[in-house]
Formats: structure tokens, sequence, C-alpha cells
């Protein structure tokens, strides 16, 4: 907890001596006696959310989790599964991955180069990752939410650490969402 520090007038401000010096009082006054919390800016952590998405729904909810890590203080950066190599994703030290599953097990169109790269990487080391993934698919479909499992899976064999559980939606997936994000920042927090 620290103090406000006074708000300065400028030199050019439209009051006499006598108005800036009881003005200075008043803002030192002030903000002798109004704490704030801050917390230093590396207090929060960098997430990347990546998204794969064919209708916009894995891209909304990423949008929403964005908000969420705000919210919390920390830095959230979100782009299209696609746009990370996996490079990049060494080097992110939360990931959150959002991505539906296309057709009969299909990557979305924005994600499929991702999906590929990861299945057959063989010499990325992913230890200092620490992963969650949310995956939205269709239960009448047999690879029902195949891309987030597969993509789950991968990232675990390559060493990525698994904050929370992997959570397959089908239809209504705003509710489980709620509660699979609040799980994944207690988790973080720990």
């Amino acid at each position: 907890m620290h103090l406000i520090p006074p708000p300065r007038l400028p030199d050019d401000a439209p009051f006499n001596q006598t108005q800036k010096m009881w003005l200075k009082g008043f803002f030192d006054g002030l903000s002798a006696i109004i704490p704030v919390q801050n917390q230093p800016a590396s207090a929060g952590k960098s997430i990347h959310i990546l998204w794969g998405s064919q209708t916009g729904s894995s891209e909304g909810l990423a949008k929403k989790l964005a908000k969420h890590c705000t919210g919390k203080g920390h830095t959230a950066v979100t782009r299209e599964l696609n746009a990370a190599s996996l490079t990049e994703l060494s080097a992110m030290p939360y990931v959150v991955i959002i991505t539906s599953t296309y057709g009969d097990g299909e990557a979305p169109d924005n994600a499929k180069e991702f999906y590929q790269n990861l299945l057959v990487a063989s010499d990325v080391d992913l230890s200092n990752v620490h992963y969650a993934v949310y995956a939205l698919g269709d239960s009448s479909y047999p690879d029902f939410c195949k891309c987030g499992r597969d993509i789950d899976a991968r990232l675990s064999s390559l060493g990525a650490v698994r904050v929370v559980e992997r959570i397959d939606c089908d239809g209504d997936y705003d509710a489980p969402f709620s509660s699979w994000v609040e799980q994944f920042f207690s988790t973080i927090a720990a």
C-alpha cells in the first residue's frame, strides 16, 4: 500500500499565489489520508490466449477470457493458433488454448497449421509452459472435440504442465467456461 502522489498545479494555472498555496496544501492533505492499493506491474502474469474457431465461438471465449485476465491484473495476448509458432509457444509461460473441432475431427482453418506442426514436433521443449485447453465440439460427430483433445495430449507429451483439466463442451459452453476460468485463475495464483 502506498499513498497517492499529490497533483501538481501547472505554473500557469489561473489562480493567485494564495489560492495556489491553499490548493497545494489541500492536495497534500488528501494524498496523506487516501491510501491506494497498488501491485507492481511484475505481479501479474503474461497469459497467451490462442484460439481456433470456424464459427467464432472460440474467438468470443478468447476475448472474454482476455477481459478476465486484465481485470485480475494479468497481461493477456490473444491471437489465432496459426499465428503462433512452436518456438514462440515454448517461450510462453502461460498459455490457454480455446479451440473447436470442425467436421469429422478436423482443426478449424485458422488452427490447421499449428495443429499439424504440433502433432509432428519432436525437438520442442515445452517444460516451461503452463497450459490449459478448452475444447468445443458437437457430440453428434464421432471425433467429438478431437482437436482440443489432441492438442492437450501433445502439449503434455512435449513436457508442458497442465494447469487445469481440459473441458470438452457440446453446445452450451458459457456455464462450464465460467467455472473453468475461475479454477484456472485460482490455480495460477497458488
